[in-house]
């Protein structure tokens, strides 16, 4: 049996550069999401190791009483702040062009290539144990740039129209991404994009 990965993005955050915390917002919509996921049997819970990450993933992680472990495969392609003497403006420049051009190494963290070949490799390595639920608490940026490696433009259009930024866009604080992963066939099935229903 295959593996099934939930993808959730982290709640909103505190809008200052470096490892903002969640905002009173991204409280609730964790605490939700926690709501949510109790009609699922997840058995491990994964975070990138950024501390919105982590409180989203300890609010879900109580709710279903479970415990968290964290992986720097998880982290984003790059955060505001990684350059303390980079503007808000040019982080958004070079978010831009790595996600247009997505071989492109930037001075700071990962090309999106790269970013989406890490979350590859993790949910790899876990669907080795096959017919599990496992939550991964991660980046809207790093789920983006993994859909766009493994699945084609066909695949991915039946979920969002535009391929752009739409597709980056799309994948809202705390929402779930449902993928279910068979190593055996050393393939990916796309159940569910970006699901907010539950906020």
């Amino acid at each position: 049996m295959a593996t099934k990965f939930y993808l959730i993005r982290h709640g909103d955050k505190e809008k200052t550069p470096g490892d903002p915390p969640l905002s009173d917002l991204g409280n609730k919509q964790a605490k939700l999401t926690a709501q949510h996921l109790q009609i699922h049997p997840i058995t491990k819970i994964i975070a990138s190791p950024t501390l919105r990450t982590k409180q989203t993933a300890h609010l879900i992680a109580n709710q279903l009483s479970l415990g968290i472990e964290t992986s720097d495969l998880l982290k984003e392609r790059a955060n505001w702040g990684d350059n303390p003497k980079q503007s808000f403006h040019d982080f958004l420049a070079m978010w831009i062009k790595s996600s247009r051009q997505r071989d492109w190494q930037p001075d700071v963290g990962d090309s999106s290539f790269c970013s989406g070949k890490r979350l590859e490799k993790l949910i790899c390595n876990l669907s080795q144990q096959p017919d599990q639920h496992i939550a991964l608490v991660t980046h809207g940026g790093i789920i983006a740039d993994f859909l766009r490696n493994v699945f084609t433009i066909n695949e991915l259009g039946q979920f969002v129209g535009n391929l752009g930024f739409e597709l980056y866009d799309s994948i809202k604080e705390c929402s779930i991404t449902l993928v279910e992963a068979d190593p055996t066939q050393q393939q990916f099935k796309l159940i569910k994009f970006a699901d907010t229903s539950h906020l």
